[in-house]
């Protein structure tokens, strides 16, 4: 009980310190004035010594948080807007984003054209999105140095500053890169970036980045419409490495295997989950910190009392701030203590809680292992709500019942997670089946969550000052948890007739469960396979861009051109493409520009891809590069070319043979492609002279047109007669900085019905030969 009382002085001397910058002493000031009250514990004589260690313990607290500082910004801060050179060493893993990939970069040296030199911090290197270095790797960067946040919010200028970055560079060119030398992290982080690829192979979008979060937390591929629901519907921490998720893991497999082999044995599987999730995780200072928290639930349940573990979180949390005192301030150890005490404190109390108020009526009668993992879900939620409010200023109402559905498929879908990735890196086609069991658990984790956050009032913002209500409601908070503590449930044998009970519910569960698992199988499987007898044109919504899925009758699947992402197309084709197919049977390059060749290295990564046709021009860009090592075979295909698939004929247009332009629009691919008595015509960035020279030459007429550079001034009006289109699609970003589509060019295409993927999203548009029919996103 001292080593409780000594810890929560502890943290009520870093409390002040770290919200508020407040005074190192303010903590120990509070605990003088509160009096006995704070202190009424244990015998009258020993309070005076309690009471002494206590005020000692955070006054010491405060004062090394206090002087442990929030990071300097480097000498070189001052450069931001210059064109440097940067020597230094990579010291993270990739953080994928749509089009870049970024970096944190040790700076070694740094030098500007002017010769000012200057060395030391950290510079953000966001660089090509195919970009893969590993931490030590040598890296020498030229561009020009931008400030580290941009316009971001204050939260995350604090954060940078505390890691030490003082800018970042966008898209800098890299002059050399030189490998590092072994160590344990740069090893962990490749296996760690192989097991990703390897889910990546396995599973679609949102799923594969899903399941990269909860089996080692690597969740940069997770949208931000995806990461929005998980933070309003309190599930955000499924996809962290934290203390509260490696809690949760590690109970739910004890718990889990108690029945089955007895409290003496049941730590070994749970161990081994522990051990599996740290390792794949990383090992990292903060993955090794959560892994800390974790064991001392583990160890209290092995000895029959959770809440034994409480002293043992005590002394954790006083020596890792004590070693390194910043960590007080890292959101991720805040919320691996916080829900690790939440679960010791209030875990028992609340299971005896639940199974005296479900014993009481047959039909909710649940049973036991449900109603433990509702109780760990709930007392994490309670523990660590306030300090959401504080991290990201909103409060989920509907986490708690969200959590409770959710935790028990969590433990499916990171043991089906795991088990894919591992599968696959020795045999991609077994990862894939085994990527098919996986997806159903993850499926109904993301659906659960979209379901929750579209309930009313999901969540609610928190009024600024978040972080005095925070501590008030901590203050509310620890005593009831101390009682919690101090006055724990013992559970006795259950009678009969409800062991009856629970065992009927727990076999309709069974029942139901099954029932769900074979209609969402349907579903999503036999009511999704492509082939319907009709081609199906899908102009994917990728941004400032061009992609189209053409699925021709019987279900073969053509991709013409991808986009400006990788991890944009792969989104968009995972949500028309059944889950189960990871091939497209053809790729067709219009031309080698950013925004219609990015995402095809991505693809050909994560699916089987059959082959690609292209115009056959080239490009010194970086892109270009990794498309031409993905597609080593690629076919040039001109003017008079024409191949037909199941039935669905494409005849190339468009550029003539031996053709040679310096403008690549000018050598862009345009396709007729007919099926039936309909028509579609695919025109790619070509501009005004080429649509000259096809009037002149060719019959244009199309059922369907994409229009030609998204609706850029550079098409010639005169084209939109003479293909005489019912329906134009413009594929087109939202607010983009080129002002597409022209206002000219949309007069220009009445009286066609005119479909913009930036205000419709997805455009499908399906023909049985004789009619089209027209379905949008939105």
């Amino acid at each position: 009980m001292a080593l409780i009382v000594v810890g929560l002085c502890w943290v009520i001397g870093l409390l002040p310190v770290g919200l508020w910058g407040a005074p190192w002493w303010m903590g120990a000031a509070w605990l003088a004035a509160s009096g006995p009250v704070a202190l009424s514990v244990g015998s009258l004589k020993r309070r005076w010594k309690l009471g002494a260690a206590g005020l000692g313990a955070s006054a010491i607290a405060g004062l090394l948080l206090a002087h442990a500082g929030t990071g300097q910004a480097p000498a070189w801060v001052n450069l931001t807007g210059a064109e440097v050179t940067i020597e230094g060493v990579v010291r993270s893993e990739p953080g994928r984003g749509l089009t870049t990939t970024t970096y944190e970069v040790r700076v070694d040296r740094l030098t500007t054209a002017a010769g000012v030199q200057a060395r030391g911090g950290i510079v953000l290197a966001m660089l090509n999105q195919y970009d893969r270095y590993l931490p030590g790797d040598h890296l020498v960067l030229e561009g020009e140095l931008d400030p580290a946040a941009g316009e971001a919010s204050g939260g995350y200028r604090a954060y940078l500053a505390r890691r030490g970055v003082g800018g970042r560079m966008f898209r800098p060119r890299v002059a050399s890169a030189a490998p590092g030398d072994w160590s344990l992290n740069r090893w962990l982080t490749n296996e760690r970036l192989a097991f990703d690829r390897a889910l990546q192979r396995s599973l679609p979008e949102p799923e594969a980045s899903l399941a990269a979060g909860i089996a080692f937390g690597r969740a940069d591929g997770l949208s931000t419409d995806v990461e929005s629901t998980f933070n309003d519907t309190g599930l955000r921490h499924l996809v962290a490495v934290s203390g509260s998720n490696v809690s949760l893991v590690t109970a739910l497999m004890y718990i889990l295997f108690v029945p089955v082999i007895g409290r003496r044995w049941a730590w070994i599987p749970a161990g081994l989950a522990l051990v599996a999730y740290l390792g794949a995780a990383g090992l990292s200072p903060s993955v090794l910190r959560s892994g800390l928290m974790a064991l001392t639930f583990l160890a209290g349940s092995v000895v029959g009392r959770p809440q034994s573990g409480l002293p043992g979180l005590c002394a954790a949390v006083i020596v890792m701030t004590a070693w390194s005192p910043p960590i007080a301030r890292d959101p991720g150890f805040i919320l691996s203590a916080t829900a690790t005490a939440g679960i010791l404190a209030f875990y028992p109390n609340l299971h005896a809680a639940l199974r005296l108020l479900t014993r009481r009526q047959p039909w909710l009668a649940v049973p036991n292992w449900v109603l433990q993992a509702a109780s760990l879900t709930i007392a994490a939620t309670i523990a660590t709500t306030p300090v959401m409010w504080v991290l990201f200023g909103r409060v989920s109402l509907v986490s708690p019942l969200a959590n409770v559905v959710v935790e028990p498929v969590f433990v499916l879908a990171f043991w089906g997670s795991m088990a894919t990735a591992g599968v696959a890196r020795v045999s991609p086609e077994a990862g894939i089946l085994l990527g098919d069991v996986a997806y159903y658990p993850l499926a109904f984790i993301l659906g659960s969550a979209r379901e929750f956050a579209r309930v009313p009032l999901a969540s609610v913002a928190v009024p600024a000052g978040a972080s005095w209500v925070a501590a008030a409601s901590y203050a509310a908070l620890t005593p009831v948890a101390f009682l919690s503590y101090r006055y724990s449930a013992h559970l006795t044998q259950e009678p009969r007739r409800v062991e009856k009970q629970r065992a009927a519910v727990r076999r309709f569960f069974l029942g139901a469960a099954a029932g769900v698992a074979v209609v969402g199988f349907l579903s999503l499987t036999v009511l999704r396979r492509p082939g319907n007898g009709d081609l199906t044109v899908t102009f994917l919504d990728v941004g400032q861009g061009d992609a189209a899925m053409i699925v021709t009758p019987h279900g073969r699947q053509v991709l013409l051109d991808a986009g400006p992402s990788g991890l944009g197309v792969v989104r968009e084709l995972s949500s028309v493409m059944p889950h189960w197919d990871r091939s497209i049977d053809l790729a067709i390059l219009s031309h080698p520009e950013e925004d219609h060749m990015g995402g095809f290295p991505e693809v050909r990564a994560r699916y089987a891809v059959g082959g690609m046709r292209e115009a056959g021009t080239t490009s010194q860009s970086t892109t270009y590069h990794y498309l031409a090592a993905a597609f080593p075979a690629a076919i040039r295909t001109e003017a008079g070319d024409s191949f037909t698939i199941d039935g669905v004929e494409f005849k190339v247009l468009w550029p003539p043979a031996g053709a040679s332009s310096t403008k690549l629009n000018d050598a862009s691919l345009v396709i007729h492609v007919t099926f039936g008595e309909t028509s579609f015509l695919f025109t790619g960035d070509s501009e005004a002279p080429v649509h000259r020279a096809l009037m002149q030459s060719d019959n244009l007429h199309a059922d369907v047109l994409k229009v030609p550079h998204h609706g850029s001034k550079t098409a010639d009006p005169a084209l939109f007669p003479a293909v005489a289109a019912k329906v134009a699609v413009i594929s087109v970003g939202k607010d983009n900085t080129y002002g597409h589509p022209n206002p000219d060019i949309l007069s220009a295409l009445e009286p066609a019905r005119v479909l913009r993927t930036d205000e419709s999203g997805r455009v499908t548009i399906r023909s049985d030969g004789r009619t089209l029919r027209i379905n949008t996103q939105r």
